[in-house]
């Protein structure tokens, strides 16, 4: 093995030694390296210029999208914005109601998308002060047409991202129930003291056409016992107000259109299911909502907020779309039903393509072989040969005496597969493929031909020792080959046998 190492080395070194012996000047050859490299720069920017502009939009990344609209429940509070108010509140949230909202929407393109709304609830107010003492409660019910307007739209933010902010607005009709609470649990009605307090009796009553304290009422205050005839304001609101709570007395009309405007954020649990919340403004076309008409609102109307959290339901929500594919307009299902060399059995299932016309076949596509000799028996020359013989291409069994007719035939039968059928057909080895031994019989120098000269002791046989010199003379100078005529010596030493 060292001196398989030691001639793999030579034949590098000989390798290195021809490209060194070049007539070429070295000055020469870097010049050629040059205007090779400049060629192939200048063909890399010809192939670069004749490419054609990408001139598509940037693709975006898929996102899901359904033909179906989705269908959201959710809940939240209402708070009123109106002419009854609690003057000592510093936002509207201190006196808000349940309510709860249906929705259906579906999102037509990537930016807009539509919306039927209903929702229920209630709203209402306390008003205490020195001046006046006013309380309502309304319950709604409302549905609403909006126009959604999505951000979530590849210009603002992208398309596939989780979130998704949108605005809304459209139009609704609403139909109320205002009452107010003038009467406790006992059915007494209230009357609210100059004191702060607020009592079953009045404070004053009207004698002979003068205001005077009512003293019957004082009296029934038992001393020790202040909180006799004081309550407190539950939450009954038993009494309907069907007239407004103003001085006019004007009969209401419980009905009347909105303008709902508002914006949300929704959360993309999964293709299938969001999570939004959202807030609403809803501007009211009557001012009659918590009975009395004022001044306040927009407009002189009422007007109040609902803000919600909802759970959405996608229905028929499909996979994200893909990028276009050149596969597209393939039809798979025609290609696995294909049987291209008509066998009955489709190319996919088949392991022997190309049979052909008429050959009967196996389950597999492959034709009978009854011989099992490798050889199918349409083609098959000898088609019941012995089990396990060794057969040519045309199934016909290889004797020994038919080995020297298959020579280099790599199509036939495989070599080894006939020397071990016919061990009596392997031609006797000469020479250690290890060692290199010398054959037992010498070829003469005439087998040598034109090594001749290498052959120093003249047995007809190159040794070990003798390539090494003749490898030793080559780079010395004192051996007159040239490199391809010492790789022609080097294959002829292996090949000896």
């Amino acid at each position: 093995m060292k001196l398989k190492h030691l001639l793999f080395t030579a034949s590098v070194f000989i390798f290195t030694g021809s490209l060194i012996a070049q007539e070429a000047p070295a000055e020469d050859t870097k010049a050629n390296k040059k205007e090779a490299k400049a060629a192939e720069k200048a063909a890399k920017e010809a192939e670069k210029a004749a490419a054609p502009v990408d001139t598509a939009k940037r693709v975006r990344p898929p996102f899901a999208t359904s033909k179906w609209p989705s269908i959201s429940v959710g809940v939240g509070n209402m708070s009123f914005m109106g002419d009854i108010a609690d003057n000592t509140s510093t936002f509207t949230y201190t006196n808000w109601r349940m309510g709860y909202n249906f929705r259906i929407e579906h999102r037509t393109w990537s930016a807009l998308g539509f919306a039927l709304n209903g929702l229920y609830g209630k709203v209402a107010e306390n008003e205490r002060s020195p001046v006046r003492n006013l309380n309502f409660q309304s319950t709604v019910m409302q549905a609403e047409f909006d126009i959604m307007i999505y951000l979530d739209n590849n210009l603002f933010i992208n398309r596939a991202s989780r979130f998704s902010p949108y605005l809304f607005g459209g139009v609704g009709y609403m139909m109320f129930d205002p009452k107010t609470n003038l009467t406790n649990e006992d059915d007494k009605a209230y009357h609210y003291w100059a004191d702060g307090t607020i009592r079953t009796e009045p404070e004053y009553i009207t004698v002979n056409g003068v205001l005077i304290k009512d003293e019957v009422a004082i009296g029934h205050i038992t001393p020790g016992t202040p909180e006799y005839n004081i309550t407190t304001i539950d939450d009954s609101y038993e009494t309907k107000i069907d007239k407004s709570l103003d001085s006019e007395q004007k009969t209401i009309t419980k009905s009347g259109l909105t303008i709902p405007v508002g914006l949300g954020l929704r959360y993309k649990l999964s293709d299938k299911f969001d999570v939004c919340a959202s807030g609403t403004y809803y501007i009211t076309m009557t001012d009659y909502l918590d009975g009395l008409k004022g001044n306040k609102g927009v407009g002189g109307n009422d007007a109040f907020i609902y803000t919600s959290l909802s759970f959405a339901w996608n229905i028929g929500m499909g996979t994200p779309k893909a990028a276009p594919s050149i596969y597209d307009e393939i039809d798979f299902d025609a290609l696995d039903n294909e049987d291209d060399d008509g066998d009955g059995i489709n190319n996919v299932d088949d392991w022997c393509a190309g049979t052909p016309s008429g050959v009967p076949v196996d389950a597999n596509g492959c034709p009978f072989d009854n011989d099992k000799d490798g050889v199918a028996d349409y083609k098959d020359d000898e088609p019941n040969s012995v089990l396990g013989a060794i057969v040519d291409a045309k199934g016909v069994t290889i004797g020994e005496d038919s080995y020297d007719d298959l020579g280099a035939d790599t199509v036939g039968t495989p070599r080894n597969l006939v020397l071990e059928s016919h061990p009596k057909s392997k031609p006797e080895r000469v020479g250690s493929y290890y060692s290199f031994d010398k054959p037992q019989s010498a070829q003469g120098s005439a087998g040598i031909g034109e090594f001749a000269e290498v052959d120093t002791d003249g047995d007809g046989f190159i040794s070990p020792q003798e390539i090494t010199n003749a490898i030793d003379m080559f780079f010395d100078g004192n051996l007159d080959y040239s490199a391809t005529k010492l790789h022609s010596l080097i294959d002829f030493f292996f090949d000896q046998e």
